[in-house]
């Protein structure tokens, strides 16, 4: 059997405020690396482009154009109660501003293609991460934080090739110990 490179596990969604035009977020960098080599998927919500697009930044619309673009789609009842539960995780019962339900959609968009985890800086969807988790299933983290995770199931695939390797007596693949 052979090992696959593509890391088990989760996609990753990138917010609007990690697109990295000037490429100055080096997180945001080693995760564009895995994603160009296989490594991971790195995907960009309808909602985060809309935001990244709405700038008008030739290089940000560029960027967020580079991935995937999954889109929320609620038609069902279900979803729309799940939306509302994000909306209420994150601002409680205030007036949503129009960038407060984009980051809603987002969230939820995230968390229907699970498992996936939205990358975002920022603060007010970080400071809901551990309650979206709770109650919605979705994981919200920092660059830094999905770096790390990344890593460590780097780890985990780089132990199972060579152990499995090992166990088939073949060639460990070339690009164990290299991501």
């Amino acid at each position: 059997m052979m090992a696959r490179r593509k890391i088990y596990g989760p996609q990753f969604f990138l917010d609007a405020n990690r697109v990295n035009a000037r490429c100055n977020l080096p997180a945001i960098n080693q995760l564009e690396k895995w994603n160009d080599d296989g490594v991971i998927s790195l995907r960009f919500p309808e909602h985060a482009q809309s935001e990244a697009e709405s700038g008008r930044d030739a290089r940000r619309t560029q960027k967020a154009r580079r991935y995937l673009i999954p889109l929320p789609s609620i038609t069902l009842d279900e979803e729309r109660k799940r939306l509302s539960e994000i909306r209420r995780t994150i601002f409680g019962n205030a007036r949503l501003s129009k960038q407060d339900e984009n980051d809603a959609l987002i969230v939820f968009t995230a968390q229907k293609y699970a498992p996936a985890i939205l990358v975002t800086a920022d603060g007010e969807l970080l400071r809901a991460a551990d309650e979206l988790h709770r109650r919605n299933g979705v994981q919200v983290m920092t660059d830094e934080s999905a770096v790390e995770l990344v890593r460590n199931l780097i780890s985990q695939r780089d132990r199972m090739a060579q152990a499995d390797a090992a166990r088939e007596n073949i060639r460990v693949p070339d690009w164990v110990g290299k991501d």
